[in-house]
């Protein structure tokens, strides 16, 4: 009896050879074979070039004006000092008042000083007559010059103590060194005042000052001279120059105090304001570019995505300047360059590239 394992063997061998007969096998190959087609272009297709979207940009000059937030200062503020003591017999001035070189201010009593006056200057021709009746006798050599030198001596030291007199009267009547505003006057009339004590303070307006601070990434930008305006919260603009740049920054802030100088006819600025300072920065060679196009590379680095001549991708830092609402002014780029603005994030720098000029019908780029 035949076994069973046998049996099925032979059961599945004319199986097999009627399906060979029957012609279906080649078909299928040659299916088979035409299926691997497609994946040859596939490979063929990933060994193009990646397609991006570019464009030229031209560097421009750009005009910067440099905005601070500051406030409006007098000029100068003077402590006027009485140089004798005495009561205030006169205070000729209030706050406010606005005063010229040499006006009375305050004027203190005299007391006694005209009568210690005469007596100088009667001291004064007494010596005057005696030195010139020893410079005869000495001529004739009847004096000798010792006595002769004693008498110069005492003349000089009455003409001396006449003029110190004639200034201590001078000094009574306190009067302003400068033109400017009076905004205190501590001398009120019957107060005793002592050889520097203030009479009044006056403050200088015209011209007027805007105070700023300027951060050290900045002040290198800044020249005394250059000019520079400042707007009131009031809205009024005026127009002036840097008068003065700090040569030291503020230990604290890190920051360069700047002043600009403005006239300021009638004094109808007044200190103590707000104002937005704002100086023009030299002129510099800069890219205007939509903000979409700035990329952050390795360790933190900023820049834009550009095409050389032969199609390969380069990362070019830039330096971010201001942010405008067009774009972003930048620098760092040369005058001409050509920037990927589709697909700059799907490509490497060292890539070849296939671009497409922005303006191409070819719009838009593979993802």
């Amino acid at each position: 009896m035949i076994k069973r394992s046998y049996l099925w063997a032979g059961v599945f061998a004319l199986a097999l050879s009627g399906w060979l007969a029957s012609g279906e096998l080649l078909p299928r190959l040659q299916a088979n074979a035409g299926a691997d087609k497609p994946a040859e272009e596939t490979i063929s297709n990933a060994a193009k070039p990646f397609r991006v979207q570019v464009q030229k940009f031209s560097a421009t000059e750009r005009h910067e004006v440099l905005s601070l937030q500051g406030r409006t200062e007098s000029f100068k503020t003077l402590d006027v000092l009485v140089r004798t003591k005495g009561i205030v017999e006169r205070a000729l001035r209030t706050e406010g008042d606005v005063v010229k070189a040499g006006d009375l201010l305050c004027e203190l009593d005299i007391s006694d000083r005209k009568s210690r006056l005469a007596q100088a200057k009667a001291e004064l021709a007494s010596a005057q007559r005696d030195f010139e009746a020893a410079e005869k006798l000495a001529k004739s050599k009847f004096v000798s010059e010792a006595k002769l030198a004693t008498e110069r001596a005492r003349l000089d030291a009455a003409r001396a103590t006449t003029e110190q007199m004639e200034l201590d009267i001078k000094w009574t009547q306190v009067r302003a060194p400068i033109a400017g505003t009076v905004v205190k006057r501590p001398a009120e009339q019957g107060k005793y005042l002592k050889v520097g004590d203030t009479c009044a303070v006056l403050t200088v307006l015209d011209p007027i000052l805007a105070i700023g601070q300027v951060n050290e990434r900045q002040i290198g930008a800044m020249k005394v001279g250059s000019p520079a305006s400042f707007k009131l919260i009031s809205g009024q603009q005026i127009s002036g120059k840097v008068r003065f740049i700090a040569p030291q920054a503020d230990i604290a802030t890190r920051t360069f105090r700047i002043e600009i100088e403005a006239d300021n006819p009638g004094n109808q600025v007044r200190s103590g304001l707000t104002a937005t300072i704002g100086i023009p920065l030299p002129a510099m060679q800069a890219h205007l570019l939509p903000s979409s196009l700035i990329s952050l590379y390795d360790a933190g680095v900023i820049g834009v995505h550009t095409v050389q001549a032969d199609n390969t991708v380069k990362f070019a830092p830039v330096k971010l300047l201001s942010q405008a609402r067009e774009g972003a002014w930048v620098s760092g780029l040369p005058d001409e360059v050509t920037i990927i603005t589709v697909g700059q994030h799907y490509v490497l720098d060292g890539a070849v590239v296939d671009p497409v000029p922005a303006s191409s019908e070819q719009t838009g780029a593979r993802s």
